[in-house]
């Protein structure tokens, strides 16, 4: 009886785990000119998301010791949301720049904590421009970036190759929150089975994808029903390929908010 109890006991645990999946956003945008506003009416109409911001002021943090008087406002205003993290944005080209480059990146955005007055404090690092694995030669690079970011209090790391990794999988998964293994074009997406976009199932709730060039038309509802059941950790959807546009973030939302994902009935489709 006991042993039939544990089981059952077991059985509920994992039941009530739900992967939950967020919405990863490019929020390129200037935020001035309430830009950013449509991307403040979603956080705060679907407070069960989480939402994952990529903030660039300026191919990075800029030069300055803290941001415009614009991004200040603008991230405090993030920051008011409890389902919110702020990622601020750095690249590596390729894991080629010099680290002491993307650290100094790192240790402005930490600096940011300590404003005065408002809080802007970020929440991790979006590593963009980084490589697909093929290379071992360029994973001790990002392990280190990812140990300096977290050890600055930027805990959520993300590295983007925008494709999927090729080698020592395990090794660089270990080292990110998330990575995101596809950012390419809605129709390349489709067109193919989403596993194959991906490495390994294994890791799919530290999986982020990212579609661009969305037609209007698209099956938004669709893609990102099925990015549930695979259990993704992060999606979305955008209209261009310069992220400028938030015109999708409201209907994406929407679509990760539904209760109920579709069960997958065959591979490389979407069901309705």
């Amino acid at each position: 009886m006991f042993q039939l109890l544990s089981i059952i006991a077991t059985v509920f645990t994992l039941a009530s785990t739900v992967v939950s999946t967020g919405l990863l956003v490019p929020l390129y945008a200037w935020p001035g000119t309430n830009a950013w506003n449509t991307i403040y009416d979603a956080i705060a109409a679907h407070p069960s998301i989480p939402f994952y911001l990529i903030i660039n002021p300026s191919s990075g943090p800029g030069n300055t010791e803290y941001p415009e008087e614009v991004f200040v406002t603008g991230i405090a205003k993030l920051n008011s949301f409890s389902n919110t993290q702020v990622l601020g944005y750095t690249y590596t080209k390729q894991g080629t720049r010099d680290s002491s480059e993307v650290e100094k990146d790192i240790a402005t955005y930490s600096k940011w904590a300590t404003y005065p007055g408002q809080n802007i404090r970020l929440s991790g690092i979006f590593f963009d421009e980084a490589p697909d694995g093929e290379d071992p030669n360029k994973l001790a690079y990002f392990q280190s970036l990812s140990r300096k970011s977290k050890s600055s209090n930027l805990n959520t790391v993300i590295f983007n190759p925008g494709a999927k990794i090729k080698a020592d999988v395990a090794k660089w998964f270990e080292a990110a929150d998330f990575i995101v293994e596809y950012e390419d074009t809605y129709a390349n997406w489709v067109a193919r089975d989403p596993n194959e976009h991906l490495s390994t199932s294994e890791y799919h709730g530290k999986d982020a994808v990212i579609l661009n060039q969305t037609p209007e038309d698209a099956s938004v509802e669709d893609v990102v029903r099925l990015a549930k059941d695979m259990g993704l950790g992060a999606i979305y959807l955008a209209s261009d390929d310069d992220y400028m546009n938030l015109a999708t973030v409201s209907k994406v939302a929407v679509a990760v908010a539904q209760n109920r994902s579709a069960r997958r009935r065959g591979r490389g489709r979407y069901y309705s």
